[in-house]
């Protein structure tokens, strides 16, 4: 069995200033791994409201050179090599986020991805083997271009996350198969925005997949996104799939391939 444990359900640098929905990013547990994805803003903070051991962290990932996606690592690091006493844990990032580019400098100091066990630049297609989980970077479009999603293999499901990209054919192909899917939609209906998913893009996704996924958390989503269970619903009776939208607090179990989901009390 695992958990999947959202800090928050927002995205973009509105959400990440105001707060309203939170933007830690989301946490993986199981019995011999303890995953931190896309640790954003307000991380610690929300780790802290909803009980969570920061030391208890195996591996962090950053899938791109944003503060929303990025902000928290370095205290993250701190806690997961006791200190900095002891070197220890993995880091994965893109190149941007751990290397720099000509359009952004890294987002992980040198000192700090010294200290850690392992340390792994991805970039999409790549295929890394974590423990027992084996993950394969995915493809998207964003305006940091090295920007990567994931797909995470299991012994409890395969769980996939297409972090921020706008609409790409091999979105469908990608995350064809997975059980549960974390799909950042900014915004409502057909709202495009550049480098980010609107509600129909998603549901073009879904139902051009082969076989769907068992559920979907709707995720990074925007200031404007003002009913996000309004919207989930709107998704769900598009793809009849259940839809969650993220929240502080939410929980995803996964066991044997199914998904059920409830919320840590706060």
């Amino acid at each position: 069995m695992l958990e999947i444990i959202f800090l928050g359900g927002g995205g973009g640098r509105w959400e990440s200033i105001t707060q309203v929905k939170g933007t830690g990013g989301f946490r993986i547990h199981s019995e011999d791994m303890n995953m931190h994805i896309d640790s954003g803003a307000g991380a610690l903070v929300r780790m802290n409201q909803l009980g969570i051991n920061p030391w208890k962290t195996d591996a962090i990932i950053s899938t791109h050179c944003h503060p929303d996606h990025y902000t928290d690592a370095e205290n993250l690091i701190e806690a997961m090599t006791k200190g900095m006493t002891k070197k220890q844990g993995i880091l994965i990032g893109n190149n941007s986020v751990l290397n720099g580019s000509s359009r952004f400098e890294k987002g992980i100091s040198t000192y700090h991805q010294s200290r850690v066990g392992e340390r792994h630049v991805l970039k999409p297609y790549d295929e890394l083997n974590v423990k027992t989980w084996k993950l394969t970077a995915t493809k998207t479009k964003h305006n940091d271009p090295e920007t990567i999603g994931c797909k995470i293999e299991t012994d409890d499901g395969l769980i996939g996350y297409t972090s921020d990209s706008e609409y790409i054919d091999s979105l469908i192909e990608d995350f064809d198969c997975i059980d549960f899917l974390i799909a950042n939609v900014i915004r409502v209906k057909c709202q495009k925005v550049p480098g980010h998913m609107c509600s129909n893009d998603i549901i073009e996704v879904v139902n051009s997949m082969n076989k769907k996924p068992k559920m979907l958390t709707m995720y990074h989503m925007g200031m404007k996104m003002t009913d996000p269970d309004s919207e989930a619903k709107y998704i769900s009776e598009k793809i009849d799939i259940p839809v969650i939208p993220a929240k502080i607090g939410l929980k995803i179990t996964m066991e044997n391939k199914s998904c059920k989901y409830d919320y840590i009390k706060y």
